[in-house]
């Protein structure tokens, strides 16, 4: 498990809510805390759409809901706590399960970014939703520095623990 703090807050706020870095990526959960609480469960409610609009997806996108969290944070105070339980996309995944060869076996695996902001700062942790039970950390560490890779690309300075 990769675990780091965001070094420009302002940089990674503007990247996660404005930009569209994350956008492809699927929401689990999220949650904001301001002078409300909103929490949103990103599980689709397939019953909302009409069958031609088959999604082929179980999760809202990230660039589906940013808007209304960034409608909630917007103005002079900052929220009091900040947190987002990303996927990653299916072709990053399916990559990542490829290259250290668990393709089969891991197949329905998801490799999360949590990030969670307090007043302490903002936290990237990684992590995995294995299928069964496994003592091989392969797809973890893969995956560690798969998003390592990805968060320097994209100039979001993270400091590790």
């Amino acid at each position: 498990m990769f675990s780091g703090t965001v070094e420009d807050l302002k940089s990674f706020m503007s990247v996660l809510l404005r930009g569209e870095l994350f956008d492809a990526w699927e929401v689990t959960e999220a949650k904001v805390e301001t002078f409300f609480e909103l929490s949103v469960n990103g599980r689709l409610k397939k019953d909302f759409f009409e069958e031609q609009d088959n999604l082929g997806r179980d999760f809202a996108k990230w660039g589906e809901i940013k808007e209304i969290f960034f409608q909630a944070i917007k103005g002079k105070r900052l929220p009091g706590m900040l947190r987002i339980v990303l996927a990653a996309e299916k072709e990053r995944t399916g990559r990542i399960l490829r290259e250290c060869g668990k393709e089969k076996e891991e197949a329905g695996a998801v490799l999360y970014l949590n990030i969670r902001y307090s007043a302490n700062g903002c936290q990237v942790i990684s992590g995995v939703s294995h299928v069964g039970f496994t003592l091989d950390k392969s797809l973890e560490y893969a995956w560690d520095t798969e998003l390592q890779s990805f968060l320097k690309e994209n100039k979001i300075a993270v400091s590790t623990h």
